[in-house]
């Protein structure tokens, strides 16, 4: 009696269908309309960040050597990352356990405070487009554990701000010597009077 290829054929789709739906759980469209904020997963999708390294054989490797696993978070004010976010500052830097990618120790690797830029905001980094009229050194953006870095007092630039430097399309009708934009701590700097 001759083999019935085509139903052999179409139950070996059948079966590989339903193994693959079973391996990969929702479909990308439910797993957005769901979202990732709060959960564990193999990659960092873009748009996320995360706030913690797992480890986890399901995401290859063996049991003696599991491969990372990341912790997702949907970048936003105040949110504690391991990383920072395009269109964010951090008005934080610290040392923590939950960001190191060693294995099988955990040693303190850097983790940032993201915030939302905001005129006023005291920020651990520049930020494109802004200004910045006041430059401190503080602990709060330490690059290396009890070292004082510099902190800036990020600005939007407007007519008549005295700020730290010029933004792009500005110029200046004035300018003043102090120690507000000073890199080398107590050595004096200039300040612009913008204008547009």
């Amino acid at each position: 009696m001759p083999i019935p290829w085509k139903r052999v054929l179409l139950a070996v789709l059948a079966t590989t269908t339903l193994l693959v739906t079973n391996l990969t759980g929702a479909s990308p469209a439910s797993a957005k309309a769901q979202g990732l904020d709060g959960t564990w997963s193999c990659t960092v999708p873009t748009g996320y960040v995360y706030d913690e390294i797992g480890r986890d054989v399901q995401c290859g490797g063996t049991f003696s050597f599991p491969y990372p696993t990341y912790h997702l978070r949907t970048p936003a004010d105040g949110v504690t990352s391991c990383v920072t976010a395009p269109g964010f500052v951090f008005d934080r830097r610290f040392f923590t356990n939950e960001c190191s990618s060693y294995y099988p120790a955990r040693y303190p690797t850097t983790t940032y405070r993201l915030r939302t830029p905001v005129d006023g905001l005291t920020s651990c980094a520049t930020v494109s487009g802004w200004t910045y009229d006041l430059l401190t050194y503080t602990l709060d953006c330490q690059f290396n554990p009890n070292v004082p870095t510099s902190t800036y007092r990020v600005r939007t630039p407007a007519n008549g701000l005295w700020a730290c430097t010029v933004p792009t399309g500005w110029t200046y009708t004035q300018t003043d010597t102090n120690l507000d934009c000073s890199i080398n701590q107590g050595s004096y700097s200039t300040k612009y009077r913008l204008t547009h």
